[in-house]
């Protein structure tokens, strides 16, 4: 006999509740700390963007001379330097780094901003609008606040970003946490 899926994932997470509670607790620390400090925020993200390509290049070049033929050998060995070499240049200069990293968010909002108001649009003879369309108009305010202040504003935009998703996720464990104790008990 089988268990329900549901019951066996209430069980699971009921048994780690105060794991998950913790590491809530965790993230909305942190998330409040990094509202107060967007800007090193940002700083730590960019480096660990960076850091991230650079071992990802590493990892390509490793792999480029491991794999058999010569032109799949070399395009492992370009993408692999490509990598490296842009993380090279995010840890040198985070500064511009950040700079052109905020102006892809604020162009990434716009777009998305513009699809969920098309999606809004496509949806309304069937559902209510209200919720893509809020959320798309939403995304391009941000934006607009963002192109308003570029560049300076690529010294707090990431910051801000980090911050704002450590606190949402550290609520939601905390939410996640709880509601599996309460429901586990009962």
């Amino acid at each position: 006999m089988t268990s329900d899926p549901a019951s066996v994932l209430l069980s699971q997470l009921a048994r780690h509740w105060k794991g998950l509670l913790t590491l809530g607790i965790v993230f909305v620390v942190l998330g409040t700390l990094g509202l107060g400090a967007v800007g090193l925020f940002t700083l730590v993200g960019v480096l660990w963007f960076g850091a991230i390509l650079i071992f990802g290049g590493v990892l390509q070049i490793a792999q480029a001379f491991r794999a058999s033929g010569l032109p799949r050998s070399l395009l492992f060995l370009a993408i692999g330097l490509l990598y490296a070499l842009l993380g090279l240049y995010v840890v040198s200069q985070p500064q511009a780094a950040a700079s052109a990293l905020t102006l892809l968010i604020a162009l990434a909002l716009v777009l998305t901003g513009l699809l969920r108001l098309l999606l809004a649009w496509q949806m309304s003879p069937v559902v209510s609008p209200w919720l893509p369309a809020l959320t798309g108009v939403l995304g391009l305010v941000l934006a607009g606040m963002i192109f308003s202040e570029w560049p300076e504003s690529s010294a707090w935009v990431i910051g801000l970003f980090i911050a704002i998703e450590l606190l949402l996720n550290g609520w939601m464990l905390i939410m996640v946490a709880l509601t599996v104790r309460r429901r586990a008990s009962s």
